[in-house]
């Protein structure tokens, strides 16, 4: 017990070294925005949405590189179900947890009086990402069904294609800068109000690497704890390691709801989905069998369910919005009763 006392003591560790790597790779990404004058749309749903992913795109590759390598102790199974895990846990924390933190805030911040209990966004735009998501993740999820590798391949070449269309499209049509999104200082020159590009990039550059070294370590620890105890390395990725990895960049939406800057709160989200949806499943379907247990395939259907009823919901009544985004946490809590209680193999 006191083995697995000291790796989730290390796991802790881990998370809040990645989450500052996370928050220095982020401040990097945002300012890289701003140099190529980039507006808050394009920042949100792109730059801020895929530099908040990088760690949980991170943790499948090593996971998965580290086990059909024998470059750990990670053997290949553990290392594919761990990715597959990390894969999957995903966009399923998005459209579902991350959402309901989002409109937790929004009803904080409008109790104390700090805003309004209202989304100010451009609907249009927060539909367009679920027009990409909802193609990405249900080709995800029938990949699983087809037997033959090659055809698996061909769909993670589509799906690398079609996020670049995403952001080709994004950045097209975002191109004008937003004076509402206002910069926090560059970390690594936190006194400089127009820090240098290669300093910039230098940041940009140092926190990646850290992240790597970082996942990688948090990879063997997840592997360790759920060896110990017994727990299938696939449900232990795909609840921690997106709470882990994911949610806590997510709190920077918690931010922008705070200063009303709802289009870069939700696109933080909804762009974070589309990417979830494309490069790291891109990297499962060519690298794993991508076989999904029941645990898997149960989180997809719950991570629809709660998409499409957001979707909708943005189109129909969007002045309900909030309180369904509010909902979307009892989907989660739905697969964390089935995961505890009626485990689903």
């Amino acid at each position: 017990m006191m083995d697995v006392f000291l790796s989730f003591l290390e796991i802790v560790v881990l998370l809040f070294l990645i989450v500052g790597c996370c928050s220095l790779f982020t401040n990097a990404i945002e300012w890289t925005g701003d140099r190529f004058n980039l507006s808050e749309g394009a920042v949100g749903s792109v730059l801020a949405a895929v530099g908040t992913a990088l760690p949980e795109t991170l943790v499948p590759i090593i996971a998965i590189v580290s086990g059909l390598l024998g470059i750990s102790h990670v053997n290949a199974a553990s290392g594919q179900d761990i990715g597959i895990g990390a894969i999957l846990g995903a966009p399923f924390l998005l459209g579902t947890l991350a959402m309901f933190v989002t409109a937790s805030a929004i009803f904080y911040f409008a109790a104390t009086n700090r805003r309004e209990a209202k989304l100010k966004i451009d609907h249009k735009l927060f539909r367009r990402d679920f027009h990409y998501f909802f193609p990405a993740y249900l080709c995800v999820f029938a990949a699983a069904f087809i037997p033959v590798h090659e055809v698996k391949v061909a769909i993670a070449i589509g799906l690398l294609c079609f996020y670049g269309l995403y952001v080709y499209r994004t950045l097209k049509k975002e191109h004008a800068p937003d004076s509402e999104f206002d910069l926090p200082a560059l970390m690594f020159a936190p006194r400089k109000k127009e820090p240098p590009t290669w300093m910039i990039l230098g940041q940009l550059a140092i926190s990646l690497l850290s992240l790597l070294v970082l996942v990688h370590f948090f990879v063997e620890e997840i592997n360790d704890v759920a060896t110990t105890l017994s727990i299938p390395a696939m449900l232990l990725s795909l609840i921690i390691t997106p709470i882990a990895t994911e949610l806590p960049e997510k709190f920077n939406s918690v931010v922008w709801i705070r200063a009303k800057k709802d289009n870069l709160a939700l696109g933080n989200i909804t762009g974070a989905m589309v990417f979830q949806s494309c490069i790291p499943p891109a990297i499962g379907l060519t690298f794993t069998p991508w076989i999904l247990t029941g645990q898997g395939i149960l989180s997809v259907v719950l991570c629809l369910m709660s998409s499409v009823i957001v979707y909708f919901t943005a189109w129909k009544k969007p002045a309900r919005l909030p309180h369904i985004l509010f909902i979307s946490g009892v989907f989660y809590l739905i697969f964390l009763i089935f995961a505890l209680f009626a485990p689903l193999k």
